[in-house]
């Protein structure tokens, strides 16, 4: 039996209970909220998803008896504003809000497939703009903020029993994140500045030894992403002398900035084992 008959039997066999369920089921999956616009028509989505990298594209899924979806399809060309946290009334006003967003692209339709009641447009991907913010949620319905939050964060002492744990070489692995090496980072840039980078290599070494993590050319401590992290989280941190409140700032930034080399580096950095060794420097002129 191939993909189109099983899809075929099952739409036969679906009750009119178990489609009430679905759509009540379907609420549950959280996504991201986004405006997307053309010339005569501007329209909340909750179904933007990323599709491919190489080319660049996305898909939006708009309800094949939406006229403004309709707009948006017959003109071929839109525009993408990922909505994020203060933006509430500008997704339920359909109205484009003022200053840039924290993401936007232009995209151009380059497919389209009927799905049910709705109409699956995949789009190539333009020119793309970025800015700092969180987005706003769409979850069973209604329209949630999203933030993180960090338990090393929760307040100064916090940070500090965090830091400690993590130089004696007790913090658990699962609680080295990200986030904290941001922290980290930050605060010791404002607390040794010149041998920040050395004590943050250090205590990633150590902290890896002591959690059981191998540095090796394939694994564990990688120097490039090490010091290229330092470099940017001693701009970042430049205008501060409390390192609390540098740590802060840091990863309100950058916390969840996982793939910022990508902005400084034309190949893959991260499985780079010569970068992973030695400093490469970056080929590319990054944010910082």
């Amino acid at each position: 039996m191939n993909a189109r008959s099983r899809i075929s039997n099952a739409d036969s066999g679906f009750s009119a209970a178990t489609a009430r369920l679905f759509r009540r089921a379907a609420s549950f999956i959280p996504s991201g909220v986004a405006i997307l616009t053309t010339a005569d028509a501007c329209i909340t989505v909750s179904s933007l998803h990323f599709v491919s990298s190489d080319p660049p594209m996305v898909s939006v899924a708009l309800a094949r008896d939406s006229l403004k979806g309709a707009a948006i399809i017959g003109n071929g060309f839109f525009h993408i504003r990922l909505l994020s946290l203060g933006e509430e009334s500008v997704a339920k006003d359909e109205a484009l809000p003022v200053g840039k967003g924290m993401v936007e692209m232009d995209c151009t339709v380059a497919a389209i497939y009927r799905a049910g009641d709705h109409n699956l447009v995949l789009a190539r991907v333009g020119q793309t703009s970025i800015s700092h913010g969180y987005p706003l949620i769409y979850w069973r319905r209604g329209l949630h903020p999203f933030q993180p939050r960090y338990s090393f964060l929760a307040s100064r002492e916090a940070f500090q029993e965090f830091v400690a744990a993590w130089e004696a070489g007790t913090l658990p692995k699962s609680k080295w994140t990200h986030a904290g090496h941001v922290a980290i980072g930050a605060s010791y840039a404002v607390r040794f500045r010149a041998t920040a980078f050395e004590r943050t290599r250090n205590g990633i070494l150590r902290h890896n030894e002591a959690v059981g993590t191998s540095n090796t050319g394939h694994t564990g401590y990688h120097e490039t992403l090490t010091r290229l992290w330092s470099i940017v989280l001693a701009k970042v941190s430049h205008a501060f002398s409390d390192p609390w409140d540098a740590a802060c700032n840091a990863v309100e930034k950058l916390g969840e900035d996982r793939d910022l080399h990508y902005l400084y580096y034309s190949f893959d950095i991260v499985r780079n084992e010569e970068a992973r060794r030695v400093w490469v420097p970056p080929d590319l002129e990054g944010p910082y």
